[in-house]
């Protein structure tokens, strides 16, 4: 006796149905993020990358603005931040230095998308905290 042509049709789909959900699994899972977005606001944002140079290695830098703190390890000199879309941005840095580290100098740049670059060049000994305000013009 032969098989219908319905079992003989199916039966090959058996084995695909049964990989079709593990498989619906690993094709619908989540994107991997690679960094935390780190906002201030609610409001609008602008995408910008804060860079930090440092004439001596510092311990731990801190720059914060509103409610969010970014930080800073002596490995790292650049991070992309999210801050709001206004004509203002101040930003409260605290840096601090292994003990024997002469004065040193650390250059704030931030580079925001759309807008002219803003630098500031920070002095401490030790110990710095220090507020920094950026401006521009207008809305480019």
């Amino acid at each position: 006796m032969t098989r219908s042509p319905l079992t003989a049709s199916l039966l090959p789909l058996v084995p695909l149905a049964a990989l079709g959900w593990p498989l619906a699994r690993v094709i619908n899972q989540e994107p991997y993020q690679q960094s935390k977005i780190e906002e201030i606001s609610s409001g609008p944002l602008l995408q910008a990358d804060l860079q930090i140079k440092a004439a001596h290695p510092f311990k731990k830098l801190e720059v914060l603005a509103g409610d969010t703190t970014w930080t800073f390890n002596a490995n790292e000199d650049i991070k992309t931040i999210y801050f709001p879309k206004d004509l203002e941005v101040v930003f409260t840095v605290t840096a601090t230095w292994p003990e024997n580290t002469p004065e040193s100098a650390i250059l704030l740049t931030l580079r925001p998308d759309g807008r002219p670059d803003r630098t500031h060049t920070l002095w401490g000994y030790l110990e710095l905290t220090e507020e920094v305000k950026f401006t521009w013009d207008s809305e480019l």
